[in-house]
């Protein structure tokens, strides 16, 4: 069984992307790719669900700055075929440049709520 992180990763994957999970790739950014990190998870108190977050960390190279809104419309494009499983939460990060990897890094981020299990 697939988890909700694969489903994302998977998808992003056979679109086109080159992605990573989280602390993976090591190396200097060459060229744009995304990270798929799992951000948690909360109850949700009015009803019996659980909300998952999930982040893209997209990644630009330093001398690419210009093509960062694009990538992430194509990004969010793609992440538009899996709602309503996955739902936009409409924050997209200032992009900031990351000196370990020597690129610029912007995150978008998404919800998927599961019904609870019962214990």
């Amino acid at each position: 069984m697939e988890t909700r992180w694969e489903d994302i990763f998977k998808h992003l994957e056979k679109a086109g992307f080159d992605v990573y999970p989280p602390a993976t790739k090591k190396s200097e950014c060459t060229k744009m790719y995304i990270v798929v990190r799992h951000a948690g998870t909360s109850s949700v108190l009015t009803v019996s669900s659980n909300r998952a977050l999930f982040d893209l960390l997209v990644y630009a190279p330093k001398h690419e700055y210009s093509k960062i809104e694009s990538y992430l419309k194509e990004v969010r494009n793609v992440m538009d075929e899996l709602f309503p499983l996955f739902r936009p939460v409409h924050t997209i990060d200032t992009p900031f440049f990351d000196d370990d990897v020597k690129g610029w890094m912007v995150s978008i981020q998404y919800e998927n709520y599961q019904k609870q299990r019962r214990r």
